[in-house]
């Protein structure tokens, strides 16, 4: 059983794995909130343990234990559990949502203006409760959000954002940094924005590379880089790259340190692939 997408150790674990897993205590996780533009996820309650991933504004989550400092918890969007900073999260559960960002993102701001002091950024889907509107400074509307700070209207649409396909999505982050763990415009790596590209069609998919090779399409044998087909993801261990058609694939690159389109072929000189090091997956 998968200790990132279940939650569970010797001494605790979620009630729903009672009978699954051996543990001295379990509990009921209790519904919050995410209140941070992007919430660091840890494998340890430590500021020092590795990071995994990002929980992100909005985003729901079940607790089943909170420290003095961190508490431990589980996405209910990609199901991921770690360790989050307990100021980040608010009990209850999550509000229904009156708007999204729909841009790659916006900074949050202490009053509903732009030279105010910055509170936090908040990425691309986060989901956002526009207490009130109409607040206009220097021509720029801004909304007022639950919990507080303030957002230019403009980056908020009603509707969650979409995109014509995912390679159409993963193409919006290019020239973005590399971020391990990272799935937002501020830093992203490899299959946090694969994840993120599917989330522009309305589509959750797992969130590591591993993960999402096992579950997301089907597995498809190519001998050459004519059998690939636009949005074909490429798995190699530790990494995926999008095939962005006509010999093209978009990837976060940790060696380069950015998102980046390369030619495939260039690429497998360059770095001794071979086509039997991929496991090609064709999503639907």
């Amino acid at each position: 059983m998968d200790p990132r997408l279940n939650a569970f150790r010797a001494d605790l674990a979620d009630e729903r794995l009672r009978g699954r897993v051996d543990a001295t205590r379990y509990v009921t996780g209790q519904e919050a909130t995410v209140t941070a533009g992007l919430a660091p996820v840890r494998r340890e309650p430590t500021p020092d343990a590795p990071l995994d991933t990002f929980y992100q504004f909005g985003e729901a989550v079940l607790v089943f234990e909170t420290g003095a400092d961190f508490a431990w918890c589980q996405s209910l969007f990609d199901g991921y559990v770690g360790y989050v900073d307990a100021r980040h999260i608010a009990p209850g559960p999550a509000p229904a949502p009156t708007h999204f960002v729909a841009t790659m993102g916006s900074f949050r701001y202490a009053e509903s203006d732009l030279r105010s002091p910055v509170v936090d950024f908040v990425p691309r889907h986060s989901a956002v409760v526009a207490a009130e509107t109409g607040l206009v400074t220097r021509g720029t509307e801004y909304a007022r959000l639950d919990p507080g700070g303030f957002i230019p209207l403009s980056c908020l649409s009603p509707e969650r954002p979409r995109s014509p396909g995912h390679a159409a999505a993963a193409e919006r982050y290019l020239g973005c940094p590399y971020l391990w763990g990272g799935k937002s415009f501020l830093g992203i790596d490899c299959s946090g924005l694969v994840q993120n590209a599917f989330r522009d069609l309305g589509a959750t998919v797992l969130r590591d590379t591993d993960m999402q090779r096992d579950t997301i399409g089907i597995a498809v044998a190519i001998t050459s880089i004519d059998d690939l087909r636009r949005g074909d993801l490429i798995y190699i261990p530790g990494h995926v790259l999008i095939h962005a058609g006509e010999g093209a694939v978009i990837h976060a690159d940790g060696g380069t340190m950015m998102v980046r389109r390369d030619h495939l072929a260039a690429l497998m000189d360059a770095r001794g692939w071979s086509f039997g090091d991929f496991c090609v997956r064709r999503p639907p």
